[in-house]
């Protein structure tokens, strides 16, 4: 049956079907029109000939610095070649493909506009240690940025930059990231056992609709001293009983919720003063006065030495 070729098909079939090292050379040398039927060569060396050629384009190497199956050598030449690596949009294709060896990937990811490395964080192909680098790159753009710039970021970032901003502590920043839809829970109950997280993201937290409904954030704002006592009273009929013994025995529970949690375990039946006390005989089962401490290290250096003795006497 005839089939319709055109003639950059049938001009890459010819090419393909030469030796590797036909097509090597053919690729140093080829023509613009003929550029195209090297692009997608499966060899390394054929493209690394291909980007030797005086004629191929910045277009023509965003094709090859877009492609998954190439080897990090070719890749590798690329970012170090001047006439790309100072190409905006070829910076951008390496940084994106999981094939670019880490040290050019960092080299070129610094100079990137900070939204486009943001997509680079959110991109899971990439290997993760070079996500949590491009993170802290960020992280460190955050403070001296305009309030503008902060909400626009705090609707696309993802990971640690989400939790940056939210104990950044501008309350419209922290609203906005909580509406974020890759912020996840985990992050959050962080941010909220954190000492430095501010009064006013506290507050933004309790009053989210969403989030402050949610049972382990509920119980990691009753921990905060932030979080409005009206907030933490209302949570606590939600908590599990022994989620409540063990707020009620936390050192670390704000002083003014800890009644309301005697309560309201005095109404489920528990006696609060029963689990002070059993908390308090746990907390001191291993400790000594310091002259019960001393007593005993000498008894056992008497030990010791009646043992050493006894030894001494068998050898005789």
């Amino acid at each position: 049956m005839p089939t319709f070729v055109n003639t950059i098909e049938r001009a890459y079939n010819g090419f393909m079907a030469g030796s590797e090292e036909v097509r090597e050379r053919q690729a140093a040398t080829a023509g613009k029109e003929e550029i195209e039927s090297f692009l997608h060569d499966p060899s390394a060396r054929v493209v690394l000939s291909l980007l030797g050629n005086r004629n191929i384009t910045e277009e023509d190497v965003l094709v090859i610095t877009s492609r998954k199956n190439l080897s990090a050598e070719v890749l590798e030449t690329v970012a170090k070649d001047k006439r790309w690596s100072e190409s905006y949009p070829v910076r951008l294709a390496l940084a994106k493909n999981p094939k670019t060896p880490l040290f050019a990937a960092l080299s070129l990811v610094r100079y990137l506009r900070i939204f486009d490395q943001v997509e680079v964080t959110r991109n899971t192909t990439l290997p993760v240690i070079f996500r949590n680098k491009v993170e802290s790159i960020i992280m460190e753009k955050i403070p001296p940025m305009a309030l503008g710039a902060k909400k626009s970021l705090a609707k696309i970032a993802s990971g640690n930059v989400l939790l940056k901003l939210v104990l950044d502590g501008y309350p419209e920043v922290v609203a906005l990231c909580l509406n974020n839809p890759h912020l996840i829970e985990s992050h959050l109950y962080k941010v909220i056992s954190r000492e430095q997280t501010g009064p006013s993201a506290i507050r933004i937290i309790a009053d989210h609709p969403n989030w402050s409904s949610r049972y382990h954030i509920r119980y990691a704002l009753i921990r905060n001293r932030h979080t409005p006592l009206s907030r933490s009273v209302i949570y606590l009929s939600g908590m599990k009983t022994q989620d409540l013994k063990e707020l009620i025995l936390d050192p670390s529970l704000p002083a003014g919720i800890r009644p309301c949690i005697h309560r309201e375990l005095l109404e489920r039946g528990e006696d609060s003063e029963k689990i002070l006390l059993a908390g308090e005989q746990e907390e001191q089962v291993f400790e000594f006065e310091e002259s019960e401490a001393e007593a005993i290290e000498r008894e056992m250096e008497q030990l010791d030495a009646g043992q050493d003795a006894g030894s001494s006497e068998e050898t005789q």
